[in-house]
């Protein structure tokens, strides 16, 4: 069997833990990494970030709408898939929302007929109600009139 390797550290790579021994990787007699900025890596005192912000370019950053207006030429597979993708569920969205909206738009046109048809039958049925009523009360003065009046003869006896 081999004799186990002891784990490499990358430089610029800190320790899993305080406790693990750092081991440098490097030409032997120079301390490897001495003096070297690794982009991306944390600074460790608060003079490095001051210098690091006077050498960084005060420019402002780039905005654009798509990543292409940014790298030049055109959209990526990506985005033109993305917008077709888009199209499609405009499409099936649109679609399904006016079949929707015009189905409720016609049933509520025929239960608007059929209110009205209701509406015109309740209107005539109380207007025949209202006849009803009156030719019951003049059928009923008339029989008040009748009994009312002694000049006719008594006709009750004779049956």
């Amino acid at each position: 069997m081999a004799a186990p390797r002891p784990p490499r550290v990358v430089p610029g790579e800190a320790s899993e833990s305080d406790s693990e021994p750092e081991l440098l990787v490097g030409t032997a007699g120079e301390a490897p990494g001495a003096g070297l900025k690794v982009p991306g890596e944390a600074s460790e005192t608060e003079e490095e970030e001051e210098e690091e912000e006077e050498q960084r370019p005060k420019t402002p950053p780039v905005l654009a709408e798509e990543p292409a207006a940014v790298w030049g030429g055109g959209p990526s597979l990506l985005q033109q898939r993305l917008r077709e993708g888009t199209g499609r569920l405009r499409g099936a969205v649109g679609s399904a929302l006016r079949q929707s909206y015009g189905s409720a738009a016609r049933s509520l046109g025929g239960l608007g007929g059929a209110l009205g048809r209701a509406q015109v039958t309740a209107a005539a049925a109380a207007h025949c109600l209202r006849l009803a009523r009156r030719d019951l009360r003049a059928v009923a003065d008339t029989i008040d009139i009748v009994t009312a009046c002694h000049l006719l003869p008594d006709i009750r006896g004779q049956l």
